[in-house]
């Protein structure tokens, strides 16, 4: 199911780059955001080529992260990032949906470290998984996170890219500021998403046990 989630998301990621692209190319050729002759642009793609390249390896390097290093990109801790890892400790006191006694009377006391939280989180995700309300906001999460991964990587690569590039400087500026927006837009999407994706299981784990 996961596989499948992933491949969801795979083609709205390739229009996210493909944009990503549009604008730094629209930004070198012109020294202006969103603004100019777009078929003479075409004219002269070529001079997009290391934006291009650049988003190449931007997508490279995302599908080398683990979990676990999109999780520290979304929810900026080293240690223990996943959302599950806080499902009991505080995400499940931000849900009314919940029912706690029931979860612990049907899976025993809940845990407080962060590994066995997410664990048990984990356990309770696969008997609930296929849940129409659980498959959606999965997907959800697993786009607004790759979208997060991918902006922030775009920021590390196309910045310093553009300031070399893009014939204004203040375009430039403007151009990585944008860049540092986008990562920062799509990580609180993610977050949101994240911690939505962590309640609604253990909101249907509740009912389901109860």
């Amino acid at each position: 199911m996961a596989e499948s989630l992933k491949d969801a998301t795979s083609k709205p990621l390739l229009v996210v780059m493909a944009a990503n692209v549009a604008v730094f190319y629209a930004a070198v050729q012109t020294g202006a955001l969103f603004s100019g002759d777009w078929l003479a642009l075409l004219r002269n793609w070529a001079e997009a080529l290391p934006g291009g390249l650049g988003i190449v390896l931007t997508g490279i390097v995302n599908a080398q992260l683990t979990s676990e290093a999109k999780a520290r990109l979304v929810f900026w801790r080293w240690r223990d990032p996943l959302p599950g890892c806080e499902a009991f400790s505080r995400h499940a006191g931000s849900d009314s949906r919940i029912d706690l006694t029931a979860i612990e009377r049907a899976h025993g006391p809940l845990p407080t470290d962060p590994k066995q939280q997410n664990a048990l989180w984990y356990r309770l995700y696969r008997l609930v998984g296929g849940e129409p309300a659980v498959t959606q906001v999965h997907r959800s999460f697993l786009f607004a996170r790759d979208y997060t991964c991918i902006s922030a990587l775009i920021l590390i690569v196309l910045g310093p890219i553009g300031l070399f590039e893009i014939p204004s400087l203040r375009t430039a500026l403007i151009y990585i500021a944008m860049l540092g927006t986008q990562y920062i837009v799509a990580r609180q999407a993610a977050r949101n998403h994240g911690c939505r994706f962590v309640t609604t299981v253990l909101a249907l784990s509740g009912a389901r046990a109860a």
